[in-house]
């Protein structure tokens, strides 16, 4: 997983970039719309990829980079100036899926990777949150558990992408590695709290 350190000096870099925006008039749930907007737009670029090759291969990866800044910048304007609300993480976390489904599928639909490893990666990557929430709603934490959370998901991606620009199977290899490790992100995360939730009854 991203490192907690690595987490914390990311968020202090971008603590300007979360007032800057709150001068301009943006809110939390404007950067949560503008994630998904950005992710379907992330899509659309991979489903035409060939249309892109050689001077706009980068719009892909670049789109998903920028749905991840969103995704950073709604939880930081939320937290820096009291913005936090039950709505709003509904909100986030709703559009947050429906980001990465239209990646994957976007990836799937340009033929940058056969249907069995999509349909792996967008499985796992949604049971990756599920059982986060489902797991803190019985009183179990998992935050940052696992080696396959939303950011680490999007890096792969990315990597993926740019990789594919040299070796075309790239991108095959690159949504196996993120099924297989969102797979075992699930898998940790239910031992956690199964054990969390062993300990709770024993006690």
């Amino acid at each position: 997983m991203v490192l907690s350190r690595l987490k914390k000096t990311l968020n202090k870099a971008l603590e300007g970039h979360a007032r800057l925006l709150y001068r301009l008039g943006l809110r939390p749930n404007h950067m949560t719309v503008l994630g998904l907007v950005l992710s379907i737009l992330a899509g659309l670029a991979y489903w035409k990829w060939y249309l892109m090759w050689p001077y706009l291969a980068l719009a892909a990866p670049l789109l998903v980079l920028l749905s991840g800044y969103s995704d950073v910048a709604d939880g930081l304007l939320a937290r820096s100036f009291g913005l936090e609300s039950r709505r709003g993480a509904m909100l986030d976390s709703t559009f947050d899926r429906y980001g990465e489904v239209a990646v994957i599928t976007g990836i799937l639909a340009g033929g940058l990777c056969s249907p069995l490893p999509a349909v792996l990666a967008i499985s796992g990557s949604l049971l990756v949150s599920y059982t986060r929430a489902r797991a803190e709603g019985l009183g179990a934490e998992l935050a940052g558990v696992g080696l396959a959370e939303r950011a680490e998901r999007l890096i792969l991606i990315i990597l993926a992408s740019l990789a594919n620009l040299f070796w075309p199977s790239a991108m095959e290899m690159g949504m196996y590695i993120l099924a297989f490790l969102a797979h075992l992100t699930v898998i940790e995360r239910l031992a956690r709290t199964l054990k969390a939730l062993g300990e709770g009854r024993e006690g």
